[in-house]
């Protein structure tokens, strides 16, 4: 086994514990397939010639296009989905923010104003 790998492996096995213990109580099922997907990467470590032999198998030429392709189409999607985020947090932002000045607005107008005191000369 190569440094690299070795290294790979002890990267891919930290981002999954440091994952477990952060993501514990809460969303079990993109825990299970983080894990999963993981567990995919590091066989593929472990195995390099096993995704050659796949990507032969659908027509790819390279193992290590074979990889990149999914995860290209991926990185992708997780972009747009997150631009479509923020967009629609930053519109619930503005909507809030407009609602607080209108409510703070009106609770001013019922109030009686202090009165203004001006400074002589």
């Amino acid at each position: 086994m190569s440094a690299a790998t070795i290294l790979l492996l002890a990267l891919i096995f930290g981002l999954v514990f440091f994952d477990v213990i952060k993501q514990l109580g809460s969303n079990r099922r993109s825990l299970y397939l983080e894990v999963a997907v993981f567990l995919v990467g590091a066989f593929f470590i472990l195995i390099p010639n096993s995704a050659t032999q796949l990507a032969h198998l659908v027509g790819i030429g390279r193992g290590a296009d074979f990889l990149l392709y999914p995860i290209v189409i991926w990185l992708t999607r997780e972009s747009l989905l997150n631009r479509r985020r923020h967009f629609e947090s930053s519109t619930r932002i503005t909507e809030l923010t407009r609602a607080l000045a209108v409510a703070t607005a009106r609770e001013q107008t019922r109030s009686p104003m202090p009165p203004v005191h001006k400074l002589s000369d």
